[in-house]
């Protein structure tokens, strides 16, 4: 709680602690305007009017106003001139806190000889919040003050021959160290958590994945986290980190009573914009990828031997599956009641010479039954492949004599006369026959 402005009166009406009448009563009238129901669609217009009243009443009360101010007002008589905030720490970009070396040096006199192992940067942040507010900001475990904290489990697993031990490493963490944190025990995890059957793999993969997705975060204990921190902010005067932190833990508040408790806190900071911060947690980050990296070198130290201990090399077995998956299907030949047909017992291959096995086959301008007659080929005729249409049922044939055109596959063998094979030169042989007409 701020001891100058414990209820939020003189932000909610956005003036100085030391404002006049005048001062306090225009600035009502300008915000009533903008806050009153009847103007303003907002949803909460009607609770941010009702708090603006309320402060109105108060400060605009001489007596009342007295009463507000004593607290701040007494202690600044007993201690001397403090800061509005007594912020001890400058943020940075991140909204990470550092200490301010002047106020440690103030702290150094004011405060008596401590013991070593209370002069860390988090009880001595938690000494001056406890001093300034009675509020508690949360430290993360290297001493860092953030306005992005996070409550983050992480799994820790072991085996033991026939019993598999877990454990959570949890704890308030800034994204630094949870990335550090993370690393620590997936790596112990790989060393340790395979050697116990049958349960150890499978519980080591998933405390894996689980430390590679960034660990478990609890949304009701990462919710109240980040309020606690708003209000930590808000007590020092810090309203736009306030604002910041209390906007995170709307995505974590996940019960009913949550929302409404950050509702509250983002009502009462209304009048204050929230500072643009960049997103810590949004991407992967290196963690993941040195998580990850003993798996790529597992892999890599397999692909090794394999190739060296295989007596094919590793590129010419995959050539021959890629050509075993691209030779087609064997085509079913239709029936040929007559047996005048020697149907193919799969589909030709292009640029190969083949014979007519029908009495009489059809030369055709297309793929299809529908298509104009070119030519009637007499059986034993030669013909050289040159396409295949996509359905496999229709090839693109050359005559010896020139004549180019389709024919059914089925019409088609791959027993070629030997007396045929004098025309295979520079296909001259005899033309072929013209229909007299077109069966």
């Amino acid at each position: 709680m701020n001891l100058r402005d414990p209820k939020g009166y003189y932000i909610a009406l956005g003036i100085d602690e030391n404002a006049d009448a005048d001062a306090i009563k225009a600035a009502y009238r300008s915000k009533a305007k903008r806050l009153h129901p009847d103007f303003n669609p907002s949803p909460i217009a009607a609770k941010q009017f009702h708090r603006l009243h309320e402060a109105y009443e108060t400060l605009s009360d001489p007596g009342k106003r007295a009463t507000y101010d004593r607290p701040w007002k007494n202690k600044d008589n007993a201690n001397g001139h403090t800061s509005a905030n007594g912020n001890a720490y400058a943020y940075n970009r991140h909204g990470e806190g550092k200490r301010d070396p002047e106020m440690e040096r103030k702290e150094r006199k004011q405060e008596p000889p401590r013991a070593e192992a209370r002069n860390s940067p988090k009880s001595a942040y938690r000494t001056q919040a406890r001093a300034n507010t009675g509020e508690q900001p949360a430290v993360c475990k290297c001493g860092k003050v953030t306005a992005q904290p996070r409550y983050i489990i992480f799994d820790l697993v072991w085996g033991r021959i026939t019993k598999v031990q877990r454990r959570g490493l949890s704890g308030i963490y800034c994204r630094s160290c949870a990335d550090r944190t993370a690393v620590r025990a997936s790596l112990i995890t790989w060393l340790a958590g395979w050697w116990a059957l049958p349960h150890g793999p499978k519980e080591t993969v998933k405390a894996l994945i689980t430390n590679v997705r960034g660990g478990r975060k609890p949304a009701d204990r990462n919710a109240r986290l980040l309020m606690r921190q708003s209000r930590a902010f808000k007590a020092r005067g810090e309203m736009e980190l306030a604002r910041n932190a209390a906007e995170q833990a709307i995505s974590f508040a996940a019960t009913p009573q949550l929302r409404h408790d950050v509702d509250t806190l983002l009502l009462s900071l209304s009048s204050h914009p929230a500072r643009a911060l960049k997103d810590r947690w949004n991407k992967p980050g290196w963690a993941a990828t040195a998580q990850i990296l003993p798996l790529a070198i597992i892999v890599g130290v397999v692909s090794m031997s394999a190739t060296m201990l295989s007596p094919v090399p590793l590129t010419m077995q995959f050539r021959n599956f890629i050509a075993a998956i691209d030779v087609p299907a064997a085509i079913t030949p239709s029936q040929d009641p007559a047996g005048t047909l020697a149907p193919l017992s799969s589909m030709p291959a292009t640029g190969r010479i083949y014979s007519v096995a029908a009495k009489l086959a059809n030369l055709r301008t297309g793929p299809g039954s529908n298509y104009q007659l070119v030519a009637v080929l007499g059986q034993g005729t030669i013909v050289l492949v040159t396409e295949a249409d996509p359905a496999g049922q229709w090839l693109r044939v050359t005559t010896p004599d020139g004549a180019t055109g389709f024919m059914s596959v089925n019409q088609l063998s791959p027993d070629v006369r030997i007396d045929a094979l004098d025309d295979i030169g520079g296909f001259g042989g005899k033309p072929a026959e013209k229909p007299a007409q077109v069966p």
